[in-house]
Parts: C-alpha cells; sequence; structure tokens
C-alpha cells in the first residue's frame, strides 16, 4: 500500500497528460498534484522518478503513435536533423517537461511544509 501511495501522483500527472486536451489545465494540474505529492510521498529522488516514468510511458505511447506525428519527422529534416532525432526529442521533451512542473510544484509544497513546521515549533 505505501509504495502504491508513493507512485499515485506520478501516475496521476502522467494520465493527465492523456485525458486533459488544454495545455494550461495540464500545467496547473501537474504543479497542483506535485504540491498535494509534497504531503503525501517520500523525499527521495522525487524528479527522477517522474522523469523516468514518464520517459518509458511516453516512449511507448510515441511507438505505439508514431503515424501521427509524421509531420515532426518533415520538420526535422527540413531543420537539418536526422527524421532518426524524433524519437530521442519527442519522448525526451514530454518527460523533461512533465518532471520539470511536478518537480516545481513538489518544492514550493516542501518549502510550505517545512515553514509551518518551523513556524509550529518556535510557539
Amino acid at each position: 500500500m505505501k509504495n502504491i501511495l508513493n507512485y499515485l501522483p506520478f501516475v496521476v500527472v502522467l494520465l493527465a497528460q492523456f485525458l486533459i486536451n488544454d495545455y494550461n489545465i495540464i500545467v496547473l494540474f501537474t504543479i497542483l498534484t506535485g504540491f498535494v505529492a509534497a504531503f503525501i510521498i517520500e523525499r527521495k529522488r522525487v524528479f527522477l522518478k517522474c522523469f523516468f516514468i514518464g520517459i518509458v510511458l511516453f516512449t511507448m505511447v510515441f511507438l505505439i503513435y508514431e503515424s501521427r506525428v509524421d509531420y515532426l519527422k518533415a520538420l526535422l529534416v527540413n531543420i537539418g536533423f536526422s527524421s532518426v532525432l524524433i524519437y530521442v526529442f519527442f519522448p525526451l521533451f514530454n518527460a523533461l517537461n512533465t518532471a520539470i512542473l511536478f518537480f516545481f510544484g513538489y518544492k514550493i509544497g516542501v518549502l510550505i511544509s517545512e515553514r509551518k513546521l518551523s513556524g509550529a515549533s518556535q510557539v
């Protein structure tokens, strides 16, 4: 149960990437989930966990739905890059974006929780 609770915020954030269409709402939801996760999950390598789970998931999804993003291959070729780089750029960018936003919310939650704890101990 403890492991499920530790990985649940990561799964929720990654599922939101597929269920929500509006990017602004995805950004807010990811940051808010990271904020709430600061009070729930262990403080061990949060950024790396989110990044590695995200890169695995986004790579699998990209390989399944590769035909829907063929225009990106043409874009990279027109810029002068190899079309093989799309297999690196697309999952890497999505995983980094999600991990950075989640970690931002997580750090804000950690700062607030530490601030409350230090304020409570002074009283």
